[in-house]
C-alpha cells in the first residue's frame, strides 16, 4: 500500500507539473523515499520501434551512471536522464519501491528520421532558398530543439528581407508504421516591407533632414541598398527611431510632442510607404534656473559651467549636459564623487520650466595606486604610459576620462574601463586617498591578410600583408616554449609585406617603437626588396634598401624627426632602345643619405578627416658615402575643411625638388631611382601614370629634378561607404632646378566606395586641360583592391 502511493505521488508530480524530459526533476517531495535505497532493476523500454525492429538495451545501460546494486542517488539519476534526452526525442522515467529497493523504469522514444520537408505559401522567396537557409535536409534524424533554432533563422532571414508582417509554422506528421516524419512549412508572407517612400508630416524642412540623417530607416535605394541593406523596414528599428525622433523633438523644446507611424501600401506592388506625422505641441523654454550647495566655486563659476540659461527653448538633454559640466567642474578639483541633481517645475499655464540643481560637492580626493587588470598580454609599462594621473596628485576627472580614451585609442582592447575606488591603504595614506583601477579586455592586434587589386597604373597585383600593432621583440627568446603570443605585449608596431604584380614586386619589413624606453622617442627600421616597370616598358628599376628613422612630438600637432636611408638600385635597360636610354643605366650605385623633417597634424581622423591641417616638410643630404650626391626637398600640405556635415573640402599642395651637387653636379646624373615622376591617380588626374614632363626619344618618361601639384577637391558622403568627388588638379615638372616652367590642369569626378570595408574601389573620370600629346592622356582610372 505505501508503494503505491509513493508512486502516485511521483507519477502526479510528473503529469502535471513537468515536461516528460523534466520529469524526475519536479518530484523533490518523494525524491527523499528513493534517497540511498538500493537499486535493484533498471530496465529500458523503447515505445516507437517500427514494426519488424529490435532494440538493444545494452548500450544504453552501459552509459548510465546509475547501476544496479548501487545505492540510489537523485543527483546522479538526474545526469543520467539529461544524457538520455539528448539521444532520444522522448525519454519518460517511472520509479517504484519493492521490498525496500528501488525498481527504475525508462521509456525513451527513438528521434524518427525526417522522409521530406516540404514549403507552402512562399511566392516571393524561392524553396530552394530557404532550404538553404535552413540548412536541414531529408533522411537525417529529427532533433526538435535544433530544429526550432534552424528554423528561427528562417523566421528572421524572412524579417530580415523586410517581410514584417511574415508568420511561419511546421507541423510534424508521423509515416504510419515507421519511424518516419514528414515536415510541413506553412509560410503567410504579408508585406514586402521595401520602403517605396518616407513621408513627413508636421515637421519643418530643418527637421526633416536632420531626422533623415540620423534614422535607421531609410528609403529603398536601387543602386546601395544592395550595399549597405537600407531601405527595408524592421520593426524594432523603426520604433527605435520614433523614439530618436521623440528625442530630437523634446530637445528642442516640444516637450509635449508625440510621434506616429503609419505604413501604407505603395503604388508599387510589393512596397510601403512610411509616414511619420508629429504633433509638436507648444515650444517649451526655461523660467527659472537655480541652484544651491556650492561653497568651493562662487555663484559666477559655477554659472559659467551652466549650459541652459533662462528664456532659452528647454531640452533635457542639456539638463544632463549640464550636470556632467558640474561634475567636470568639481572633479578637477579632485572631488569626484560630486554629486548633481535637478528638479524641473512648469509654471503654471505657461510653457516655462523652472530647473534647479542641487549640489553636493563631497570631498577631495588624491591619487592612491594605479592598478591595471585583465592585461593578459599587453606589458603593465604600455597601458601606463598612456595614464594622465600621477599617484599623490590631486584627482582630476577629465585626465581620467582621457586616461581611458586614450588606451581605447590604442586599439589593443575590446573594452576599457577607468574608475577609482577606496584605497586599500586608507590606514596609510588616510581618507581622502582613491585607488585607480584600469580594467582592459585584450582585443586581436595581429591581422594577416591576403590582398588583391586592379589598378590602372599598377596593373593586377596580390600579395600577403602581416601587421602587429602591439609588437614585442624581446619575445622572440620564449617564442619556441609560449607560441605566437609570445610576440605580443610590447606596444611595437612591426609590419612585413609581398607584393607581386604585373609592373610591381615588391618585399618589406618594417618596425617602429612609439615609446622607445618610455619615452617619446618614436624609433624604427624599414627595409625593403623593389622591382618595378611602373615607370616604363624599356626599363627596370630594381632597389634594395633601408631605413632607420626617429622623431619626437614636440606637442600635440609638431613632431621633428630624423631618417637615414641606404639604398642599390640597379636599372636594366631593354636591348635596342636609344643612346639616351641606354645612359639610364648610369642611375645604377649607391645611395646614403640623410634627412630632417617638421611635421604637423591637426587633423581629426587619420584615415578619413574632416577638418585639420597636415604639413611635412624635409630636407635631405645624399653623399654620405655611396655613388650619388644631392640634396632633396620636400614640403607637402593638405587642408580638410568641413562645410556641413557630408560635404568636406580637401586641399593639397605639394612642392618637391632635387639639387645636383659635388660629384653628381649635372642633372642627367641623378639616378632614375631618386627622380620624380608626376600624373595618374595619386597625383594630377586624367593624365596617364608617370607620363607628364621629359622623355626619352622612344617615348619613355625621363622623371624629373622638381615638382608641384595643387589639388582642389570636394568629397561629398552619399552614405558612410559610399563618397563622390570632384576635383581641379594642377601640376608641373621639370628636368631643371627649382624650375617648374609649364603648368598642366585637369579636373573630374569619381566615387569612392568600400564593400563591408575591405573592398576599396575608386573609380574617376579626369579631364586634362592642356595636355602637350594625345599619348599623355587618360581619361579613365579606377582602383580596387581588397582583403579576405
Amino acid at each position: 500500500m505505501v508503494n503505491v502511493k509513493k508512486l502516485f505521488l511521483f507519477s502526479s508530480a510528473v503529469l502535471f507539473t513537468c515536461s516528460p524530459v523534466q520529469q524526475i526533476f519536479c518530484a523533490p517531495l518523494v525524491a527523499e523515499a528513493y534517497e540511498s535505497r538500493r537499486v535493484q532493476r533498471i530496465e529500458i523500454q523503447a515505445e516507437n520501434l517500427p514494426p519488424g525492429s529490435s532494440f538493444d538495451a545494452r548500450p544504453v545501460l552501459e552509459k548510465l551512471k546509475t547501476r544496479v546494486g548501487d545505492p540510489f542517488s537523485q543527483s546522479i539519476f538526474d545526469t543520467d536522464l539529461k544524457a538520455l534526452s539528448s539521444e532520444y526525442d522522448r525519454v519518460e522515467p517511472q520509479i517504484e519501491v519493492q521490498g525496500g529497493e528501488v525498481l527504475v523504469t525508462i521509456k525513451v522514444w527513438l528521434r524518427p528520421t525526417i522522409r521530406k520537408i516540404t514549403w507552402q505559401g512562399n511566392t516571393h522567396i524561392k524553396s530552394s532558398t530557404l532550404r538553404k537557409e535552413l540548412g536541414v535536409k531529408p533522411n537525417r534524424t529529427f532533433n526538435r530543439v535544433e530544429f526550432n533554432k534552424k528554423f528561427n533563422k528562417v523566421k528572421e532571414y524572412y524579417v530580415k528581407k523586410g517581410y514584417f508582417e511574415s508568420q511561419l509554422s511546421y507541423t510534424v506528421e508521423q509515416v504510419p508504421g515507421t519511424n518516419e516524419i514528414d515536415i510541413k512549412i506553412d509560410v503567410v508572407e504579408g508585406r514586402a516591407g521595401i520602403i517605396d517612400d518616407i513621408v513627413f508630416s508636421g515637421f519643418t524642412d530643418k527637421q526633416k533632414s536632420q531626422i533623415l540623417a540620423m534614422i535607421y530607416t531609410k528609403q529603398y535605394n536601387f543602386f546601395t541598398s544592395w550595399l549597405t541593406g537600407s531601405g527595408v523596414f524592421h520593426e524594432e528599428a523603426i520604433e527605435q527611431d520614433r523614439l530618436r525622433i521623440v528625442e530630437l523633438l523634446q530637445n528642442e523644446g516640444y516637450a509635449d510632442a508625440k510621434v506616429d507611424l503609419q505604413i501604407t501600401n505603395a503604388e508599387k506592388e510589393g512596397r510601403i510607404v512610411i509616414t511619420i506625422t508629429a504633433d509638436l505641441g507648444p515650444v517649451y523654454r526655461y523660467g527659472q534656473v537655480t541652484f544651491s550647495g556650492n561653497t568651493l566655486f562662487t555663484d559666477q563659476e559655477i554659472e559659467k559651467a551652466f549650459l541652459i540659461h533662462p528664456h532659452e527653448v528647454y531640452s533635457p538633454e542639456k539638463n544632463r549636459n549640464t550636470v556632467e559640466s558640474l561634475k567636470h567642474l568639481y572633479g578637477r578639483k579632485g572631488y569626484i564623487d560630486t554629486n548633481v541633481q535637478y528638479e524641473t517645475e512648469l509654471v503654471d499655464d505657461k510653457p516655462l520650466y523652472n530647473v534647479h540643481f542641487d549640489i553636493e560637492e563631497g570631498t577631495s580626493y588624491k591619487i592612491g595606486l594605479i592598478r591595471v587588470f585583465g592585461n593578459e598580454q599587453t606589458k603593465v609599462h604600455v597601458i601606463l604610459r598612456e595614464s594622465l594621473l600621477t599617484p599623490g596628485e590631486t584627482f582630476d576627472s577629465v585626465k581620467l576620462k582621457a586616461t581611458q580614451q586614450r588606451l581605447q585609442n590604442m586599439g589593443y582592447f575590446k573594452n576599457v574601463n577607468v574608475y577609482a575606488v577606496r584605497t586599500q591603504d586608507d590606514q596609510i595614506l588616510g581618507e581622502n586617498y582613491r585607488d585607480v583601477y584600469i580594467e582592459v579586455e585584450e582585443a586581436p592586434t595581429g591581422h594577416a591578410s591576403l590582398f588583391f587589386g586592379l589598378s590602372s597604373g599598377d596593373g593586377v597585383f596580390g600579395g600577403l600583408d602581416i601587421t602587429e600593432t602591439n609588437f614585442n621583440y624581446k619575445g622572440f627568446k620564449r617564442l619556441p616554449k609560449d607560441g605566437p603570443s609570445a610576440m605580443r605585449g610590447g606596444g611595437e608596431y612591426a609590419h612585413a609585406k609581398v607584393q607581386l604584380g604585373s609592373k610591381q614586386r615588391t618585399y618589406l619589413i618594417s618596425w617602429m617603437d612609439p615609446y622607445f624606453r618610455d619615452t617619446h622617442w618614436r624609433i624604427g627600421f624599414e627595409t625593403y626588396v623593389n622591382q618595378s616597370q611602373l615607370e616604363a616598358k624599356k626599363y627596370e628599376i630594381d632597389s634594395l634598401g633601408g631605413s632607420l628613422f626617429a622623431s619626437y612630438p614636440l606637442s600635440a600637432y609638431w613632431t621633428v624627426g630624423t631618417k637615414y636611408r641606404a639604398k642599390h638600385a640597379k636599372i636594366d635597360v631593354a636591348h635596342g632602345v636609344g643612346r639616351q636610354e641606354k645612359e639610364a643605366r648610369k642611375g645604377t650605385g649607391n645611395i646614403s643619405a640623410a634627412s630632417v623633417s617638421l611635421n604637423y597634424d591637426s587633423t581629426d581622423h587619420i584615415q578619413k578627416p574632416h577638418n585639420g591641417l597636415r604639413t611635412y616638410l624635409e630636407a635631405e643630404f645624399a653623399g654620405l658615402g655611396g655613388n650619388f650626391s644631392f640634396l632633396k626637398y620636400s614640403y607637402v600640405n593638405s587642408f580638410y575643411q568641413q562645410l556641413w556635415p557630408r560635404g568636406i573640402m580637401k586641399y593639397r599642395w605639394e612642392a618637391r625638388f632635387i639639387q645636383p651637387i659635388w660629384w653628381t653636379a649635372a642633372a642627367h646624373d641623378i639616378p632614375l631611382s631618386e627622380r620624380f615622376f608626376l600624373g595618374g591617380e595619386n597625383t594630377v588626374r586624367g593624365f596617364k601614370p608617370f607620363d607628364m614632363g621629359p622623355h626619352y626619344g622612344n617615348g619613355d618618361p625621363k622623371g624629373g629634378l622638381g615638382y608641384s601639384v595643387v589639388s582642389i577637391e570636394y568629397l561629398h558622403e552619399i552614405f558612410s561607404i559610399l563618397d563622390a568627388f570632384t576635383f581641379i588638379d594642377a601640376g608641373s615638372i621639370s628636368n631643371k632646378k627649382f624650375s617648374l616652367p609649364h603648368v598642366q590642369l585637369s579636373y573630374g569626378f569619381g566615387v569612392r566606395v568600400e564593400v563591408m570595408n575591405r573592398m576599396p574601389i575608386t573609380i574617376g573620370y579626369g579631364l586634362p586641360v592642356n595636355p602637350r600629346h594625345r599619348s599623355q592622356i587618360q581619361r579613365f582610372y579606377f582602383s580596387m583592391g581588397g582583403q579576405f
